[in-house]
């Protein structure tokens, strides 16, 4: 063969092999891709297959309802959306939430009401339910409860007593406060009940405000809390209604003010109702109280009496008492009844419940809408008119 036909068949030759090792290493790569994609997505199906089992044995409940940022639990960004922004009913007062972010868990908060730190109050409107009771000195104390609209800034965070724990026992809700009562304390050692959220053991749900004078500058936020609860995987959704809900009467009543006498005048409390919106514009100390308007307003008369020097107070939160259901310019005269039996962990969360019967012996059916319960010693006048 000449030389010359000899170099160009070898070049030929090299070309056809370094043309099949390209060929081979450009299916190997894609081989590869393929191969890394494959391996991706069956990681992910078996670790979705093993949140899914966990969610359903440690909640107990459906998956979709545990999609939601609240879960400790890795989930697909798009079901997190979906539920962020699709209106859904609370569970403890019927009204739509926009962005239900916590699913139905509650949360309580100790508000402080002393008249000169009135005008630092901050979350109340946000509240689904809020419970008013006298405290020491005839001061009245708040506990605001929520349960899925996210509330910025709540507070002033006061101290614990143990009516207000037995209300946020209820729902079994994380329960935030600044120390309290020797009795509250006691309580909230042994309680299961509740979940113990206090500044003195956790100073990140709770911050402090330096441009106001302590002890009046300790708040927090329904984010902090849900994030506390997301950390210790304390997950207690609220069962199911906590009142029979209905729609405004579309014909008001004519019953368009309503007083509360807890004490000396700047804790007087006065209800106007207004029928375009169908609620009840607050007013504390003769003053409008900030933007505060509930579609209802329940009076429960308690018996109390003073226990020590300090002014500490018994508060009747068991048993059964009168009560006025406030609603569509209207009142409904009935009582009150909580079973003293309930305190097993294994019981029905409603079974727990404070509930509200007319004169009939039908549980009172409540607005959508914020509920104001106003805890009322037995001796003091309520008037409505």
């Amino acid at each position: 063969m000449p030389k010359q036909d000899f170099i160009h068949h070898l070049r030929a030759r090299i070309s056809r092999l370094l043309n099949k090792k390209v060929r081979f290493e450009l299916w190997f790569i894609v081989a590869l891709i393929f191969t890394v994609i494959v391996v991706f997505v069956l990681i992910e199906w078996i670790f979705l297959s093993l949140t899914t089992s966990v969610q359903k044995q440690q909640y107990n409940v459906d998956l979709l309802d545990e999609r939601s940022i609240y879960n400790s639990f890795e989930h697909k960004l798009k079901d997190d959306f979906k539920l962020l922004f699709r209106a859904q009913p609370s569970l403890l007062n019927g009204a739509s939430i926009e962005q239900n972010v916590a699913k139905g868990q509650a949360m309580a908060v100790i508000v402080e009401n002393y008249t000169p730190i009135r005008h630092m109050q901050k979350g109340l409107e946000g509240a689904a339910i809020v419970y008013e009771a006298p405290a020491e000195g005839g001061i009245t104390r708040f506990l605001a409860v929520y349960d899925g609209a996210p509330v910025g800034t709540i507070g002033p965070v006061r101290s614990a007593r143990p009516y207000f724990i037995s209300w946020a026992s209820e729902l079994r809700a994380g329960y935030v406060h600044i120390g309290g009562s020797p009795a509250a304390l006691e309580n909230l050692k042994s309680n299961f009940r509740v979940f113990n959220i206090d500044e003195f053991s956790d100073s990140k749900t709770i911050w402090r405000n330096y441009d106001y004078l302590a002890p009046h500058n300790a708040f927090t936020s329904t984010n902090n809390i849900l994030k506390r609860l997301n950390k210790e995987k304390y997950r207690h959704p609220i069962s199911g209604k906590r009142f029979p809900f209905k729609e405004a009467d579309p014909v008001s009543g004519d019953i368009e003010n309503i007083s509360i006498d807890f004490s000396i005048n700047p804790y007087k409390v006065k209800y106007v109702y207004d029928s375009k919106t169908k609620t009840y514009d607050r007013y504390n100390g003769g003053k409008r109280h900030f933007e505060i308007s509930p579609a209802n307003i329940i009076v429960q008369f308690v018996e109390t009496k003073v226990l020590d020097a300090v002014g500490r107070l018994y508060v009747q939160t068991h048993g059964t008492g009168k009560a006025l259901v406030f609603r569509d310019g209207k009142v409904i005269e009935g009582t009150w009844e909580k079973d003293a039996s309930i305190n097993s962990d294994d019981q029905d969360m409603s079974q727990s419940w404070t509930k509200y019967f007319d004169k009939e012996g039908k549980e009172i059916e409540l607005n959508k809408g914020q509920i104001w319960i106003e805890v009322v010693p037995e001796d003091r006048p309520v008037n409505y008119f």
